[in-house]
């Protein structure tokens, strides 16, 4: 199977992102290319081929990025993952922008858990990790640098 692969530049760096046969986002972040997109995730490279139209995914970015920014909260994503890790991104689907919390609130029972799905998200902005931050207020590491969860917190406040 061949995935989409599409690209737009952001005012915080080029967005990669990388869809399935049926438009479903299965990767995503600030990268350059698929390729430079898988690596950083630590992913194998997968075959993908440049969309001949631009998906609802990257138009729904491009809205977001816009000022639209619940246009990102229903387009269809997958990714693998335990159960628990599908539940913190569901939960961190559901949050809203402007509402940052804390990985304690995300899942009290287990925040290292929900630490490490954020840790090994592969659908950045689809679920937005960037909206999380430590119990006492640091925003903690993010994928894609620090800037990038800053400019994006900023853009959703």
């Amino acid at each position: 199977m061949t995935l989409g692969a599409e690209s737009l530049d952001t005012p915080v760096g080029p967005l990669s992102l990388v869809t399935d046969e049926d438009g479903v986002v299965v990767a995503c972040g600030f990268a350059d290319t698929s390729a430079a997109l898988f690596a950083s995730l630590g992913l194998a490279a997968a075959p993908t081929a440049p969309r001949e139209q631009e998906s609802t995914a990257l138009a729904s970015v491009r809205a977001y990025f816009g000022g639209e920014l619940t246009a990102i909260d229903t387009v269809e994503v997958r990714q693998p993952g335990t159960p628990l890790m599908q539940e913190t991104w569901q939960r961190l689907r559901a949050q809203p922008a402007g509402a940052p919390l804390t990985y304690r609130e995300l899942s009290p029972g287990a925040p290292r858990a929900a630490g490490r799905a954020c840790a090994i998200n592969r659908i950045g902005l689809f679920v937005p990790c960037h909206r999380v931050h430590r119990s006492d207020g640091s925003l903690g590491g993010y994928s894609w640098g620090l800037d990038v969860k800053r400019w994006l917190l900023d853009h959703e406040g």
